[in-house]
This record gives structure tokens, C-alpha cells and sequence, in this order.
């Protein structure tokens, strides 16, 4: 799926087609088991996407428990490792918090791999801060100067007199890939940046540092009940913030929301396809939505 040059709000509606495709097919799950289909077997080996991780291994388990000769293996290691994984034949699906690069578009191409993806919700990459802070918004332009060191003291920003500390997620992350793209363009991360391994671990960080500051998928925000808090994000400095909420994430409005994908060499068969279909059913989109994400069944009815 190329979606370069469209705005965000028409890749979201693309990314909705597929949903009602499925729907009309008669692909959804209806009470818990596959219409028209006999229990499901055998191994699908999953990958990628730390966000998605744990809602994805709540829909394996809940699948495994529906057909017991199947076994679902979720695995994560970030978007780049669970595409790197399909790319090379190691896996059966790679979870994936971004679009498809060019490079692993040019490098399917020419080995003869027919790339598809599959959305399973909306996602928005927020910005937090530590529940003391009490900035409720920042512009883009300010949030890129303070993750390249060019903003570091919260004074510069209209906050308190206190030094800023910057928490990123480490390379291969989807996460920190739309971040880099869609903040920090060209400009480089300041050499104080701190890089941790899951959106989880930068949200620790963040309640627990008065002045701290960093980026995770909505998912990991439900553990940190009040320790932190997302801020507004201004597109350009003439913009009204825009909050991280399910109706901003929806429309495309917030400027860091993003689907998170299925990807597969090819069109899924067998389990493999009935895990998806699992996922997309409203037993899956249940597991999704509890974990802070919009499903896809809202976008398609948008």
C-alpha cells in the first residue's frame, strides 16, 4: 500500500477499506468461532511491534483457547526486527506501528515478495510528561528543539526553572520511527537524549522524573494511571492543541496518530488468516479498545 503524498486523513479512510471488505466477505468471527470453518491447527510465528505486542498476545491466547490445536508464537523485538523477521522468511506475520519503508518495500520488490498489510487499529504516539508538570501543550517546532537539545530548560517553554531530561525509544522502534519522521525530520536527537527499549519503560521514566519527558503509544499509558499526563500538540504555531484523544486519533486530526499493521508476505491462508480475521472480529477489537486503542469497525462507520 503506497500512501505517499495523501493526507492523513484519506491514508486512515484507505486503511478502513479492507475492514469493510472483510465484513462483507463474511470473514468476521461471530461468537468466538469462524463462520463456516472447522477448528484451526498448527504454528504462526508473529513479530515486531513492542506496542502491540501485549494486545496481540491477548488475542493469541484468547485464539489458542478457541482452537487448541493452534499455536500463535508473539514475539517482539520492534517494527524494524518484525520485518526484518517476514522479510527473511522467519516469520509468519510482522507487527509494524508505521508505514512500510521504501527500503523494505524496494527490498521486497526484489526478491519477488508481494508485501500486504492488514490495519487492526488506530494508535496515537503521545507526548507525556510527569504529573507535576503542569505544560498542557507544546508546538511541534518546540517539541523537535527540546529532543535536539536546542530547548533545555522548561523556562524556555513557559514552564518551571528546571533543566529538561529527554526519554526516546531505541532504534528499530515504529514508534520511534513516526516520532523521528513527523518531529524531527533532519534535525538530530541531542547527544542527552536517553533511549529505552519499550514505551513502557519511557513512561516509568517519565513518573517518576518531575522534569523528564518522552513519547509512547497510548497502550502503555494504562498502566501509569495518574503518574503522567499527555499533553496537546500544536501542528504550526497559528494551530489550536490538539489533544491525543479517540475522535483526533480517528479523523487523522492529531498530528501523531498512526495504524498498527499486520504484515505479511503475500495474502494470509489458513490459521494464520483466522488469527487475523480473530483479531478483527469484535472479540479481538474488544482487546484492542480495552488497551486504549480506537477499532477499526469506528473508522469504517466514520
Amino acid at each position: 500500500m503506497r500512501t505517499g503524498g495523501m493526507s492523513r486523513a484519506l491514508r486512515f479512510a484507505l486503511y478502513a477499506v479492507p475492514i469493510c471488505l472483510a465484513a462483507a466477505a463474511g470473514y468476521f468471527y461471530f461468537n468466538g468461532t469462524p463462520a463456516g470453518s472447522a477448528a484451526h491447527s498448527g504454528s504462526v510465528q508473529v513479530a515486531g511491534s513492542e506496542t502491540m505486542r501485549s494486545t496481540v498476545t491477548a488475542c493469541a491466547e484468547d485464539f489458542m483457547t478457541r482452537h487448541p490445536q493452534a499455536d500463535i508464537i508473539v514475539r517482539g523485538g520492534g517494527s524494524g526486527d518484525g520485518m526484518a523477521a517476514l522479510l527473511h522468511g522467519m516469520v509468519d506475520i510482522g507487527m509494524i506501528s508505521r508505514e512500510l519503508s521504501a527500503r523494505e518495500r524496494d527490498y521486497a520488490a526484489s526478491r519477488g515478495i508481494d508485501l500486504s498489510v492488514a490495519p487492526l487499529a488506530l494508535d496515537g504516539v503521545a507526548i507525556v510528561v510527569n504529573r507535576s508538570n503542569g505544560i498542557a501543550a507544546l508546538g511541534i517546532a518546540q517539541l523537535r528543539s527540546i529532543f535536539a537539545g536546542k530547548i533545555g530548560n522548561w523556562r524556555q517553554v513557559e514552564g518551571r526553572d528546571a533543566d529538561i531530561q529527554t526519554f526516546a525509544r531505541a532504534a528499530g522502534s515504529g514508534t520511534g520511527s513516526l516520532f523521528g519522521e513527523r518531529v524531527m525530520g533532519e534535525e538530530p536527537y541531542a547527544a542527552s537524549v536517553q533511549y529505552l527499549p519499550t514505551n513502557e519503560a519511557i513512561v516509568a521514566e517519565v513518573a517518576k522524573r518531575p522534569d523528564a519527558i518522552g513519547y509512547t503509544g497510548l497502550g502503555a499509558l494504562r498502566s501509569a494511571g495518574a503518574q503522567v499526563h499527555a499533553i496537546a500538540l500544536r501542528p504550526d504555531v497559528q494551530s489550536a492543541p490538539i489533544g491525543v484523544t479517540t475522535e483526533s486519533i480517528r479523523s487523522g486530526e492529531y498530528p501523531l496518530a498512526r495504524a498498527l499493521l499486520f504484515a505479511s508476505a503475500g495474502r494470509l491462508a489458513g490459521t494464520a488468516k483466522a488469527f487475523l480475521d480473530y483479531c478483527l472480529s469484535p472479540g479481538g477489537q474488544a482487546l484492542f479498545q480495552r488497551a486504549g486503542y480506537v477499532g477499526m469497525a469506528a473508522v469504517a462507520e466514520r
